[in-house]
């Protein structure tokens, strides 16, 4: 991310010994034509990745486009099935991936810097410089890592929000007054505007608070935010500090360069590691699985035991198993071969002569159909089916062809309101085996309870104003409990995870009683902080 058409040079910029090949090189690989390039390059990518949401959910967009080093384009891209309808047009071409462009940008903003940035000090003054400016480093790291520790909760200041709201308007006090001091100083009568105009903006907000009370103190949530901002102020003013002792007035513009590098090295590092999943809870119930609605996983259950063993099969394995080998998995009794799958498909009833793939099961009363994918622009979600061949590994014989499908084995998760799962039993093995087609679940360390979930209209209307969900955690391995209330816009962080309020609704609990449900949108993304 080269900048500036007159970069400071200095007898380093033109080597005369052995090195000066490799210098040539860095400084061409710091040239500002890569800079415009790539970024024609990532407009570009952004637009195709846009298009292809029309058929594709944005998981599979960032995989495929984003966070790979070489993008597939289809050519169908460029005729999106909601303006164009079903396209028949084949064929793609090759693409440099987001990862491709984002290290070389990296590389590029690097190298410019490098070769167009001398250091200004010398002696002490480079020392202390370059001391100051690794403990800035060094802070920056630390309040990274704290922030996204794997027990209790985070991104809670350390002290009670009064505490952090009376240092707020302390800081604030101070930050007024030496605004007025450098503006009574300045000799320039528009930079003394300016401070003043500051000082006011920053000291009347502040005086007000002090008088209005109550009435004027910010709200926990935004302390928390407020809390971020000061652990990063802090850790860019040692940093800055530091810069400007080594690279003079340039100082400032080092270190918004190394933000945005560190911006692109941490989405290099945990770009690909940013995880959404959900949880439904009817209100007083208890949970530690969440799932995910970008994978699904075919999960045969043991049923036999005083607790259910599940052994699952990812599907990403069972579509690129279609007409493939057998699936082979020790312990259990059978193979299971990929008949067919259908990554988004509706169901039929038909008759008992019907064509149908399914030879046992629920399967021979519904057939599958294919539907055409839902995209990250459709508000709707892909329902698989697949259809299995399960073979007795001992004998060798034929237990028959079920279909498994989200509509009949997932329908608590797909449909909610009270709808209940219907699954298949295969027997095998002398043991009966229960097969589920469904969002792939993650079992977490912790327990989520809903305690209490509100619903809050606007005055003389239906129209939701605020959901709010009361949750206890529960830390498996210590026993811990920690309540805690999450509501819209403002998430709960607990063990590394984000949890967001994102719907409310009422289900049916059969008996003529109903229940209030909230959806929580759980996130894991350990640079959040970054």
């Amino acid at each position: 991310m080269a900048t500036g058409t007159f970069p400071i040079t200095s007898p380093l910029d033109r080597p005369r010994s052995a090195a000066a090949a490799p210098w040539s090189l860095l400084r061409a690989a710091g040239s500002l034509k890569i800079t415009v390039v790539m970024f024609i390059a990532a407009t570009f990518l952004l637009f195709v990745g846009t298009l292809a949401q029309d058929e594709k959910n944005l998981p599979e967009v960032k995989a495929e486009y984003f966070n790979s080093w070489i993008a597939r384009v289809p050519l169908a891209d460029f005729l999106p099935v909601t303006v164009f309808g079903p396209s028949r047009l084949t064929g793609w071409f090759p693409f440099p991936g987001g990862a491709t462009i984002g290290l070389v940008l990296l590389v590029n903003l690097v190298a410019a810097k490098a070769t167009r940035f001398h250091v200004a000090a010398r002696g002490p003054r480079l020392v202390w410089g370059a001391a100051l400016s690794l403990a800035g480093a060094a802070i920056t790291l630390g309040v990274i890592l704290t922030g996204h520790r794997t027990d209790g909760l985070q991104g809670s200041p350390p002290v009670d929000y009064d505490t952090l709201w009376r240092i707020v308007q302390g800081g604030g006090l101070l930050l007024a007054g030496g605004l007025a001091a450098a503006a009574v100083r300045s000799r320039h009568r528009m930079v003394a505007v300016v401070l003043w105009a500051a000082a006011a903006a920053v000291g009347v907000p502040v005086g007000l608070s002090l008088v209005g009370g109550a009435a004027w103190r910010m709200n926990d949530p935004g302390l928390r935010i407020m809390w971020q901002l000061i652990q990063s102020s802090g850790a860019a003013l040692v940093t800055l500090a530091g810069l400007v002792m080594v690279f003079g007035a340039r100082g400032g513009n080092v270190l918004i360069h190394a933000a945005v590098g560190l911006l692109m090295l941490g989405q290099f590092v945990f770009g690909d590691r940013q995880i959404e999943e959900r949880m439904a809870l009817v209100e007083g119930q208890t949970t530690n699985v969440a799932f995910r609605t970008d994978e699904t996983e075919l999960a045969v259950i043991d049923s036999s035991g005083p607790e259910d063993r599940v052994t699952a099969i990812s599907g990403r394995l069972l579509a690129a198993r279609v007409k493939g080998e057998p699936i082979v998995i020790d312990g259990l009794p059978f193979d299971v071969a990929v008949v067919d799958y259908l990554p988004n498909s509706t169901l039929v009833r038909v008759g008992p002569v019907a064509p149908n793939p399914a030879t046992q099961g629920l399967g021979k009363q519904w057939l599958a159909t294919p539907r055409p994918p839902e995209g990250g622009a459709s508000s709707k979600t892909n329902i698989a089916s697949a259809y299995v061949k399960i073979t007795d590994k001992g004998t060798g014989r034929d237990l028959g062809t079920w279909l498994v499908s989200q509509f009949l084995n997932d329908q608590a998760q797909v449909f909610a309101g009270g709808a209940v799962d219907e699954c298949d039993t295969v027997e095998s093995g002398g043991k009966p085996w229960r097969l589920q087609f469904r969002w792939r679940r993650e079992h977490k360390p912790f327990s989520l309870t809903l305690d209490d979930v509100r619903r809050i209209d606007y005055s003389a209307s239906d129209t939701p104003r605020d959901y709010s969900s009361y949750v206890t955690f529960t830390d498996t391995a210590t026993g811990a409990r920690q309540e805690r209330r999450i509501w819209m816009n403002n998430p709960v962080r607990y063990r590394g995870e984000t949890f967001y309020q994102s719907s409310y609704s009422t289900v049916d609990l059969g008996g003529g009683r109903t229940g209030e449900m909230t959806g929580l949108q759980v996130v894991e993304n350990a640079g959040w902080l970054i």
